[in-house]
């Protein structure tokens, strides 16, 4: 509950900071200092990544699940309601289902079938509902499904190779060093390098930079001590609370269609969550999150 309300905030707490003028590169490379210093400072005793394998990993931590999903999610936060962008992220399962389907991991029934088929709907609604969303919504909704994809794709891939020896959280601090110094090279090419003050929009991203670190290590734990089937539930919380506090912080209201939107979502991630048979907690979700959805 705590994690999903966590990563919920983050959406309205994202739009704040782009309608204070900070740009998508700019929070990026506030995100990267801070997730250096506490991931770092988290993993110091764990050792730094070592070999081209592990640090191949933390690239790839680095690409798909920061900068090009991060990229794409505040792109979207500043053209759609925040609460919008978080159902948005509720299809990260429905993404990581059809891989594991063209991967033969993942078998295909009827339940599974139909709750694709509810979630392709959803997506529709949201599509067609462009007067109640904003302006340029359809190109929006197609960007933001960019940062749900990327998020499925790098899961994927960890849960088939591993993390070659590390521990998530020296891969995580290990994709800083690497996206930090892209997000300062990007943000200064695009002009989009903005200083920290003590306004509110600097607030939010200081606020969710520091969430983001320390809820995705809290994720972490809660994977380690209770599995990931229990922990994987967060997936449906953070789209909730990603609403209701986009409701009570920007006094977002919405369409009949995208609340249409939001049960059929919900609906259909009940319908493709993992099989029974996968859903055995992990004895090494030290080195490798199964079933999860990683946010950094």
């Amino acid at each position: 509950m705590t994690f999903g309300a966590g990563w919920g905030a983050m959406q309205p707490a994202n739009k704040i900071a782009v309608e204070g003028g900070f740009e998508p590169f700019g929070i990026m490379v506030w995100q990267g200092v801070v997730t250096l210093i506490l991931a770092g400072a988290l993993a110091a005793r764990m050792g730094r990544p070592k070999g081209r394998a592990q640090w191949a990993i933390c690239a790839q931590v680095a690409v798909l699940g920061t900068l090009i999903p991060h990229f794409a999610s505040f792109t979207a936060v500043t053209h759609l309601p925040a609460g919008l962008v978080a159902i948005i992220l509720s299809t990260i399962p429905i993404f990581a289902l059809l891989m594991g389907l063209a991967l033969r991991r993942e078998v295909l029934t009827t339940a599974r079938a139909a709750g694709l088929g509810l979630g392709f709907v959803a997506m529709v609604l949201i599509a067609i509902s462009r007067g109640d969303v904003g302006s340029g919504a359809l190109w929006a909704v197609a960007v933001g499904l960019v940062a749900p994809l990327c998020y499925a794709l790098n899961s994927t891939l960890l849960a088939g190779r591993g993390m070659a020896g590390l521990h998530p959280l020296q891969a995580f601090a290990g994709a800083a060093v690497i996206f930090l110094p892209v997000s300062v090279m990007a943000a200064a090419v695009t002009g989009q390098i903005k200083g920290i003050g003590a306004d509110l929009p600097s607030l939010a991203v200081i606020a969710t930079a520091v969430g983001h670190t320390m809820i995705y290590t809290g994720f972490l734990w809660l994977v380690t001590v209770a599995g990931a089937v229990f922990a994987s539930q967060t997936a449906y919380l953070v789209t909730g609370f990603g609403i209701v506090w986009s409701m009570v912080l920007l006094d977002e209201r919405y369409a009949p269609g995208v609340w249409i939107a939001l049960a059929l979502m919900f609906l259909g991630l009940t319908l493709v969550r993992p099989l029974r048979s996968r859903l055995a907690p992990d004895n090494g979700a030290r080195n490798t999150v199964r079933g999860a959805s990683p946010r950094g």
